[in-house]
């Protein structure tokens, strides 16, 4: 007799691949498969097409149902998608891309025209994020004058994963943890920012969610075997990932070490005044992917920085990365001058380049200047919401010997997660909430996956 198991599908729309997972009502993957995002790149600047994104994921969702370890018969109940913020596809009356999706870390966006009508301060206050070329709002005014005609076209913004979720068959809905990175969005008054909508026109859509929430089901553009399986959004990439490691309570710093390096911490709601003080101090507030709190996103370049790094020194093979991180463990950097003068999107400024700088010193240099930069974050965001009981620290770069030991100076004792893809897992379990197969943790409670 053939097994018949319902399935969740978590798609993570992140900034290096896209990633797909099919899993068992009771948390066992059971099928994967991902790709490289595909960005078209020119020096800093990153664009992609935006269907050609949308379908990629569809060929991924479908395509990890191919694995052997899905029986026969199986069927999708539910499908969560999740992704990076900021960037995100502008859509015409039709619902059709009518311009580029540009990466989040793209420098493109126009601050300029927004510091034309309001304060930083102001745009703080409102927006819980810093008001520079990353949100949305400034890469919409970008392509507003990049591509004639899309002003008068664009009527929708969606961020990359909500676009994905619409494309599948979904409605134009927003979530409420990528959108409050977007600019377009007032974050505790939960309506769109007038001034943005001054601006650019009334592009968030008129259904705000929480992830979680049911957000129809999959149509015709996606394969057979996926369609009918209900849809929603699961909101931001690292919160997606904290969660599913069971992260995502009150007192829990998460700090998650992917290309960017997110600081999360949960919280109930605060002042205007409050969410300003942390914005200045270059963190992020936003609604949580739990209902009814507020996250913290303290974002660094820390994972970007370490990428450019191990490119410069050759370390592009990561057999070769890791024999060389195992050697900086024994060293001493005081021996040699140089460190990291500064990060940017651009890239790094790097100075005391002498002779007796071997790749291994230089790596050793480079993770503590990179990891100490978080240290003043993680004391400021605890000088506000008071500190941490318990820390998790997770990403592709926390396997690093290095970076794992700087982190375990910095943070003492922390926990980590065997789950890999743990985003994808977060979305796989947003869309059993949404299918009505898994229940929704509360703000101290683990999903029942973990428990």
């Amino acid at each position: 007799m053939v097994e018949r198991r319902e399935l969740l599908v978590g798609i993570d729309v992140g900034t290096t691949r896209v990633k797909a997972l099919a899993v068992t009502l009771d948390g066992t993957v059971v099928g994967e498969s991902d790709e490289r995002t595909p960005w078209r790149h020119d020096g800093a600047c990153a664009d992609v097409d935006s269907d050609v994104l949308a379908d990629l994921s569809i060929t991924l969702a479908d395509r990890c149902l191919d694995d052997p370890r899905v029986t026969a018969g199986s069927v999708v109940r539910g499908i969560g998608v999740t992704g990076m913020a900021e960037a995100g596809a502008l859509l015409d009356a039709h619902g059709r891309p009518c311009a580029p999706t540009l990466a989040w870390h793209d420098p493109r966006g126009l601050a300029d025209p927004i510091r034309a009508r309001v304060t930083d301060a102001e745009f703080w206050r409102s927006c819980g994020v810093r008001l520079n070329s990353k949100p949305s709002l400034a890469k919409v005014l970008y392509l507003y004058d990049a591509y004639p005609g899309t002003r008068d076209r664009a009527v929708c913004h969606l961020s990359v994963s909500d676009w994905v979720l619409h494309a599948m068959g979904g409605e134009q809905v927003a979530e409420r943890s990528i959108l409050s990175r977007s600019g377009l969005y007032d974050v505790l008054a939960d309506r769109s920012w007038q001034p943005a909508t001054d601006l650019v026109g009334p592009l968030v859509p008129e259904r705000i969610v929480w992830a979680g929430e049911p957000a129809g089901t999959v149509g015709d553009r996606a394969p057979e075997r996926l369609r009918g399986a209900t849809l929603t959004a699961a909101g931001l990439d690292h919160e997606s990932a904290a969660f599913a490691m069971g992260a995502m309570r009150l007192g829990v710093l998460t700090d998650s070490l992917g290309t960017a390096e997110a600081l999360l911490r949960l919280f109930p709601p605060v002042d205007r005044d409050s969410m300003a003080r942390l914005v200045e101090g270059d963190i992020g507030i936003g609604w949580g992917i739990v209902p009814g709190y507020l996250c913290t996103v303290g974002g660094l370049l820390t994972g970007l920085s370490l990428e450019r790094m191990a490119a410069l020194l050759g370390l592009t093979d990561r057999d070769r990365r890791r024999a060389v991180s195992l050697q900086a463990l024994e060293l001493d950097r005081r021996s040699v001058p140089f460190h990291i003068a500064e990060t940017s999107h651009e890239g790094l400024t790097l100075s005391g380049v002498t002779e007796g700088l071997t790749p291994a010193m230089a790596w050793r240099a480079a993770v503590d200047d990179l990891i100490a930069l978080s240290t003043d974050l993680i004391d400021f965001i605890e000088s506000v919401i008071g500190p941490r009981t318990e820390a998790m620290v997770t990403g592709g770069w926390s396997h690093d010997p290095t970076v794992a030991q700087a982190k375990r100076r910095q943070l003492g004792d922390y926990s980590t997660s065997s789950i890999t893809e743990a985003a994808a897992m977060g979305a796989a379990y947003f869309g059993g909430i949404a299918a009505g197969a898994l229940e929704r943790p509360g703000p101290d409670e683990h999903p029942t996956w973990l428990i």
